[in-house]
């Protein structure tokens, strides 16, 4: 499991953070569809909080890579059908939930859980289980 925080990275280090945990636990992950959601995500964290604190966590569970973004904010994203391209902003949501497998947003008692989720290949999980026994 991997865990940043705002206090101690900004979202490029979130991004360059999270290609190192996915080429030494998950090589098989598309790792720029990875970046862009953590870029989008982390990135929506530091704009819509008030101190732009977050959370990132990667891990891999059950045959699957699994990310969450943890904010303080207890405004819940919606999809845009249509957002406009003013460069005000309403794109990211959609590119996650594109680019991942799966997506939720869940309230917490802080703020909100963005989770992202996307299948890893059979190979990555055969390897993975023969390094930890």
């Amino acid at each position: 499991m991997f865990t940043a925080h705002s206090q101690a990275s900004s979202p490029a280090d979130a991004r360059r953070l999270a290609a190192a945990y996915l080429d030494a636990h998950c090589p098989g992950a598309d790792t720029e569809a990875v970046q862009i959601v953590v870029s989008e995500l982390v990135t929506n964290a530091v704009r819509h909080t008030p101190d732009g604190t977050w959370s990132l966590v990667l891990r891999h569970e059950e045959g699957q890579l699994v990310l969450e973004i943890s904010d303080d904010s207890p405004e819940l994203p919606t999809p845009r059908p249509n957002p406009p391209l003013d460069g005000r902003g309403g794109l990211g949501l959609g590119l996650v939930e594109r680019l991942s497998d799966h997506t939720a947003i869940a309230p917490t008692t802080r703020g909100k859980t963005i989770t992202a989720w996307w299948k890893l290949p059979a190979g990555d999980l055969a390897e993975r289980s023969a390094t930890e026994h």
